[in-house]
């Protein structure tokens, strides 16, 4: 088995060695194919591709590949290309699996090998596991966790790649979906736990101006500012449709975020 691994992104670059530090020893190959213009029209940070190139100097990431939104067609048109890009990638590397991720994602080095090995030795075509969201600081989630997953390895097959809203067996982001073939191994939360920084941001504002699921976000001003003065053991808010607070409890800090 040989595993590929490609990373979207445009913002949260912050996050981003950090987290592939977490699954780097794991893997064989990393790409990340990133935007400087947002699926909205918004500039990236000056020192989003100075970084790029500095991790990729230090073997961090195998390759870089710049993607230019279409405009005028949305972020999940935009998002579901760049994640065929990173499959792609990941295919004329010649690895076997695939994985999509997002600078804001981090594993447990333990855990991560054990998924490898179930995997491989179970031969499934495709994998997914729960997630546990934090917030402000990554000693702070959300409780209870949620009951979403994201998903894991897929297989690379000839004419298998994402496609938005694909079915799959439990509830996945619509844009990490393809088919999951006959046999998708789902992790209970106590083999494998994906660790969503989702809300653990330098800046909040420009993850949710330019998220692909920003239509969902109502008054992200009234978010930002709720996030920029909150202390625990206060309520977390998150954007949705509809906005909602969520109870925060402190936990071991398991991952570095930024140095």
């Amino acid at each position: 088995m040989k595993i590929g691994v490609s990373f979207n992104i445009f913002d949260g670059e912050e996050l981003l060695e950090n987290s592939i530090k977490s699954i780097r020893n794991n893997v064989d190959y990393i790409s990340v194919v990133y935007q400087t213009v947002s699926n909205f029209g918004n500039p990236c940070d000056e020192g989003l591709v100075p970084l790029l190139e500095r991790l990729e100097n230090k073997g961090l990431i195998n390759e870089l590949f710049l993607y230019k939104p279409k405009l005028n067609k949305g972020g999940h048109y935009n998002e579901i290309k760049k994640r065929n890009l990173g499959l792609y990638l990941s295919e004329g590397a010649s690895c076997t699996h695939h994985m999509a991720m997002d600078s804001d994602e981090f594993y447990t080095d333990e855990q991560f090998k054990y998924m490898k090995k179930i995997v491989e030795e179970g031969k499934y075509e495709s994998s997914a596991c729960q997630m546990t969201t934090y917030y402000k600081e990554p000693i702070y989630r959300l409780d209870p966790k949620e009951d979403y997953y994201v998903s894991l390895l897929f297989k690379i097959r000839q004419g298998k790649e994402f496609v938005m809203g694909h079915p799959s067996p439990v509830l996945i982001d619509p844009t990490r979906r393809m088919d999951f073939g006959v046999s998708c191994k789902i992790f209970t939360r106590d083999e494998l736990e994906m660790h969503h920084m989702s809300y653990v941001r330098k800046d909040l504002h420009k993850k949710l101006k330019n998220s692909s699921a920003s239509p969902n976000f109502k008054d992200i001003d009234k978010i930002v500012d709720y996030y920029d003065k909150w202390e625990h053991p206060k309520q977390g808010l998150m954007g949705g449709a509809p906005n909602k607070l969520y109870n925060i409890v402190e936990v071991i800090k398991l991952f570095d975020t930024w140095n």
